[in-house]
């Protein structure tokens, strides 16, 4: 009939991918079914589950498994659709392999169930009275073990799957969630260990790129100072020339504008320049040389570009300085919390930060030294020049005088200078 699915066109419909696990549930069910009505009732199920599963504990579990919704009467299509929807029905090769191992206790045939791929929609026919699959296709030989293996299918196929198999699939994934969440856990301690050291050492950097600056900073007061009291010295030099030189031009007016203590002062100063003034000249003969007429400005234009060079360094240092600041505040603020150790992809990471404040730092340090090498250099050359040179009426004043009556201005001259002496900072 066609409730029963005996008929090919129902068993087409029902199961056209499984004819040997339909062909088992027949089976099956006509084991079930002693008075052979087609149909399976509670006596009969209860008759199979003490007698031929011999199942004491438990049994009324099953009965009421196999008896869903309270239906008296189990039909071949009822019994099969219900293996179809079933848990059993949808187990993987594995899970099939753990209920070989821990559910019957037969480890030793796990490769032969991987190798032929067993799975729950096979177990129907290992569960059949006549064994064939069990001997022909797994080659399982021990008499035994082949009972026993067909026992516990019958069972799964019929009336679900065991309690403590269920069990332990449940304590798998809860512990696969546990070992999940430590592993979460120590990842992120472990992220938020590291970037607090990269702080730190992000930290230790920002303190040295600080003394750097700090060390610049010192340096251009002391040169400012320098020039300050250099300039000083020059109007007081100035002055005093000024003085003699009237007082020499009018014996009368020092008369009675000083006293004799301040004239005799007067004059001793007079005669020591006077002294210090032969001696150089007297200098000057025995060496036979003086500066060319000119070379003071050209040498005071050269100081003056230099400078120039120097200032453009210096601003892209401390540009460079203040963007390294910026982005440490913003890193340390957004790495501030747990979470944010794992912000990474979002603006600059730890290690670009760190890369840009030793860059600054290494800039700085470089515009430092090439500052304190210019300022000794130059005061050299005064010294042996004998003229002011870092002390100046400027590059724009110097460049207009030596460039003066020259073809197209200072086309020819500084401006071509400069032009080149950026290419050279560009590259």
């Amino acid at each position: 009939s066609s409730d029963s699915c005996y008929d090919e066109l129902s068993c087409s419909v029902v199961a056209p991918n499984d004819k040997h696990g339909l062909e088992a549930i027949r089976l099956l069910h006509r084991q079930l079914d002693d008075d052979e009505n087609g149909a399976v009732d509670p006596y009969e199920s209860d008759d199979f589950l003490r007698e031929e599963l011999q199942y004491e504990s438990g049994a009324e579990r099953r009965q009421k498994a196999f008896h869903r919704n309270d239906d008296m009467h189990i039909s071949v299509k009822e019994l099969w659709e219900a293996w179809v929807r079933s848990e059993v029905h949808n187990w993987t090769i594995e899970q099939t392999v753990e209920w070989l191992s821990v559910g019957i206790g037969l480890p030793q045939y796990a490769q032969t169930f991987i190798t032929n791929n067993v799975n729950g929609a096979t177990l129907p026919r290992l569960a059949v009275s006549n064994m064939q699959y069990l001997s022909s296709v797994l080659g399982i030989k021990d008499p035994i073990h082949k009972q026993k293996i067909a026992l516990k299918a019958m069972d799964v196929v019929l009336f679900g799957p065991p309690k403590e198999l269920s069990n332990h699939i449940k304590d798998g994934i809860l512990v696969t969630l546990l070992l999940g969440a430590i592993i979460g856990f120590w990842y992120a301690y472990k992220m938020n260990k590291n970037s607090r050291r990269h702080l730190k050492r992000m930290i230790k950097d920002m303190e040295s790129l600080q003394k750097a600056e700090l060390a610049l900073e010192n340096l251009q007061k002391e040169l400012e100072r320098a020039r300050q009291e250099q300039e000083c010295a020059t109007t007081q030099k100035a002055d005093l020339e000024r003085k003699l030189l009237e007082q020499c031009g009018d014996g009368t007016e020092l008369r009675t504008s000083y006293s004799d203590l301040e004239v005799s002062q007067l004059k001793a100063e007079i005669e020591l320049l006077r002294s210090e003034l032969q001696r150089a000249e007297g200098e000057l003969e025995d060496r036979c040389w003086s500066p060319p007429v000119g070379l003071q400005q050209w040498l005071q234009l050269t100081h003056e570009i230099e400078n120039k060079a120097y200032i453009k360094k210096k601003l892209s240092a401390e540009k460079q300085l203040q963007s390294a600041r910026e982005a440490c505040e913003k890193l340390r603020k957004k790495r501030s919390s747990l979470v944010g150790a794992f912000v990474s992809t979002h603006g600059k990471s730890i290690d670009e930060v760190d890369r840009s404040i030793v860059e600054a730092r290494t800039l700085l340090n470089e515009v430092t030294q090439e500052l304190a090498e210019r300022v000794h250099r130059w005061k050299k050359i005064e010294l042996l020049c004998g003229f002011n040179i870092i002390n100046n009426r400027g590059l724009n004043v110097l460049e207009a005088e030596l460039y003066k009556g020259v073809i197209n201005g200072r086309s020819l001259g500084s401006k071509g200078l400069m032009s080149s002496q950026d290419d050279l900072d560009e590259d």
